[in-house]
Formats: C-alpha cells, structure tokens, sequence
C-alpha cells in the first residue's frame, strides 16, 4: 500500500510541476509577443506634449513617462549637427522652422537630440518631416545645447497633416 501512495504522490507533484512549468513558460512567451507588438505600435504625439515636462522643477507628467522606451512619431524640422547635405546621422529635431542652436536656442523640452539607429540615415530636409523612433526621457547636454529628450530614429517620412 506504501508503494502506491509513492507512486501516487510522485505522479501528482510531477504533474502539479510539469503544470506549473507549462504557465510559466506560456506566460512569458506570452508577455513577450505582447512586448513586440507593443514595440511595432508608433504613438503620434505633439510638442505640447513635450512641453509639459516642467523646466523648473524637472517633474515629469505621467502622460509623458507613459510613452517613454516606446516608438513615436512627430512632425517638426531638422538641425543637422554633420556637414553632409544630403543624409544626417546625428541631428536636433525642434517643432518650427527658425529654431537654431545659436542664441537663444528652443528650450529643454522643446529639442530632440536624434541619433538615428544603426546603419540608418535621415534625408536631410529644410522643410517640415515625421521622425519615427525610439524615444526617451534623458536629460543631457553637448557643446550645442541642452535637451530633455532622445530619440534613436528608425526614419522620416515627408510632412503631410494627418
């Protein structure tokens, strides 16, 4: 009788963990394909948004952190920060025309430093143009300007109002 209780409680456990495993994997696999459909989501935004990071105290507005890490795209104008004219790797993204790293510049949160991904380039433009990345929240400064905002860009496409 000892022997088929064993067996029984054995095969029970192997059970309950051969289960448990099968959840664990199912779930992750799961959060996962969710990750990667959330990642080919592109959120449009406006610069009003990025203007609601308050340059006095630094506090960041929830709606804000909410699109931080995520894919984004954005209509504005480009300052490049290279000499070529025809394709940009690094550039300052900045929501009018006549904004300019001289004085005085835009401010903080109204300048995208843009580093564009691996292997990518932006056209370079003088008119208006949607860039399309990566964007993050990141205070820093260069020999050019102060920004609050990253982005690792993946494209640009041509202005068109939506």
């Amino acid at each position: 009788m000892k022997l088929i209780y064993k067996i029984v409680i054995i095969s029970v456990a192997g059970i309950s963990i051969g289960f448990a495993l099968v959840t664990f994997f199912t779930k992750e696999t799961t959060k996962t394909i969710h990750a990667e459909i959330n990642l080919n989501k592109v959120t449009n935004i406006d610069w009003k948004d990025l203007q609601s990071l308050d340059l006095k105290s630094g506090d960041i507005p929830l709606d804000l952190k909410k699109i931080n890490g995520t894919t984004i795209k954005i209509p504005g104008f480009i300052i490049p920060l290279e000499d070529n004219q025809d394709f940009v790797h690094e550039f300052l993204f900045v929501p009018t025309p006549m904004a300019c790293i001289h004085v005085p510049p835009p401010p903080p949160n109204q300048i995208i430093h843009v580093k564009m991904a691996s292997g990518k380039k932006a056209k370079m433009s003088f008119g208006p143009v949607w860039l399309i990345g990566k964007f993050i929240i990141s205070e820093s400064a260069n020999k050019f300007t102060k920004t609050y905002f990253e982005m690792i860009g993946s494209s640009t496409e041509t202005y068109m109002q939506q």
